[in-house]
């Protein structure tokens, strides 16, 4: 997979589960589940009598955003319970978050959520567990739940499963994020609030039709073979949402979400059915230098553009890395990208990776160390919403991997075809497109 990624870099498939964030959308959606939930809004409310920390009435309107809250925490945690989500949930408890207005946020999220967890992990009702997170420099202090005893004892004798709880469908789809504080090594850019304009509108209404087509399509995972660890998933999880950055909505915009995403590559690779067919991956291939060269209104060369003089196919995967850094960066790098120094010789050097990779492409030398990493993963995410446009339009189900899609095994020269289309409508550029590689094909250049 070829996608454009800034300066950290990341591992395409992580062994270690992190704790998740509180997915506040979640409901209970069975009678039994209700039942759970309804039977804790009775003892909460008890609770508060009994001990004196309510004497009058919640007025209508706060006890709906009450009995929501329950709902949506009891919910959640049943639901991770269920899907054995190794980890925990983190929650923020900041008054200075939860206390002010935002799209992001749902009702259940209120300023009132941090008073309303605490009377659940009450020791005589015993719904949930808190532990405090553990700290990260620069970043608020979060509070990590689990299930408690009660509601444990409660999913056990109603024999709750995934199919007993839903997620609400109106979430937020267009996030923005803001620009990050250079001065701040831990500033990992918080959501901005904005208002909606034809542009956001435009974007929302492509996202809903991808989501509502996904959520009808006949996905299924098989896990038979697949060695273990498993990764824990929600099949029903398919709500894609678009990221843009920079305070910009020409920025980013990357598509986000989808239980598949979660998958490791192997996992997606053997398990995934779509329409009772094998899952098939499409990646395009050199797709960061690719959409670069469109930028500057040039035509790459059609040889390996991750083949450098002097540095043989061991070193190519630090090349692809060191030249994505290159593209975010906004001065020349003077070290090796996070994780990338491994992928080349003891004596290779920084300074000469980039000017080998400056020596090979000059047509776009100009183009790299300005910052435009944001502004090329824009080019490259409008590419795969029309692509899934474009697919959904023949009928076809495709599942987005940020620069890849998977789709049922019969559909892949026609996908194949929509991709190269695509790709060279928004860039001017021909693209390249590789399809997974199977047990004993040779692996692919690109």
């Amino acid at each position: 997979m070829d996608q454009i990624t800034p300066l950290t870099v990341t591992t395409d498939d992580v062994d270690q589960e992190r704790d998740r964030p509180f997915n506040a959308y979640r409901f209970a959606s069975s009678d039994n589940a209700k039942g759970i939930v309804a039977e804790a809004i009775t003892s909460l409310l008890d609770h508060e009598q009994r001990v004196g920390l309510k004497r009058n009435k919640r007025r209508a309107r706060d006890q709906v955003t009450f009995d929501l809250t329950v709902d949506a925490i009891l919910s959640d945690l049943m639901h991770h319970h269920v899907v054995e989500y190794p980890a925990g949930i983190y929650v923020r408890r900041s008054n200075r978050i939860l206390g002010t207005k935002s799209r992001y946020r749902p009702r259940a999220y209120s300023k009132k959520f941090p008073d309303i967890l605490d009377l659940l992990a009450e020791p005589g009702l015993g719904y949930v567990l808190q532990d405090k997170a553990a700290p990260i420099a620069g970043t608020p202090r979060s509070t990590i739940i689990r299930p408690g005893m009660t509601l444990l004892a409660g999913m056990d004798d109603h024999g709750i499963g995934a199919n007993d709880l839903d997620e609400h469908p109106h979430g937020e789809t267009i996030i923005l994020k803001r620009v990050k504080d250079r001065g701040d090594y831990w500033d990992e850019g918080g959501l901005e609030e904005y208002e909606d304009i034809p542009v956001t509108e435009r974007y929302r209404r492509e996202l809903d039709d991808i989501n509502q087509w996904l959520a009808s399509a006949d996905l299924q995972y098989d896990p038979l073979g697949i060695p273990w660890p498993h990764t824990a998933f929600d099949i029903r999880d398919r709500r894609l949402r678009r990221v843009f950055t920079q305070a910009r909505f020409d920025s980013g915009g990357r598509l986000f979400g989808g239980f598949w995403q979660r998958l490791r590559k192997h996992e997606r690779r053997q398990g995934l059915r779509i329409n009772g067919e094998k899952a098939v991956e499409l990646d395009y291939g050199q797709m960061g230098p690719r959409i670069l060269y469109g930028m500057a209104g040039h035509q790459p060369a059609a040889e390996d553009l991750y083949s450098m003089y002097g540095y043989g196919q061991h070193e190519r995967g630090g090349i692809k890395k060191v030249m994505s850094a290159m593209i975010f960066a906004e001065e020349r790098l003077e070290r090796f990208p996070k994780d990338t120094r491994r992928l080349f010789r003891k004596g290779d050097k920084i300074g000469e990776v980039v000017d080998a990779i400056e020596a090979k492409h000059p047509l776009i030398k100009d183009y790299f160390h300005r910052g435009l990493g944001h502004d090329a993963q824009f080019i490259e995410s409008n590419i795969l919403v029309d692509v899934l446009l474009d697919l959904r339009a023949k009928g076809i189900v495709a599942l987005p991997i940020h620069d890849a899609v998977m789709v049922p095994a019969s559909e892949v020269s026609m996908a194949e075809e929509v991709m190269l289309r695509v790709f060279n409508a928004h860039t001017h550029v021909q693209g390249i497109v590789t399809v997974e590689a199977h047990e004993g094909d040779v692996p692919s250049l690109y």
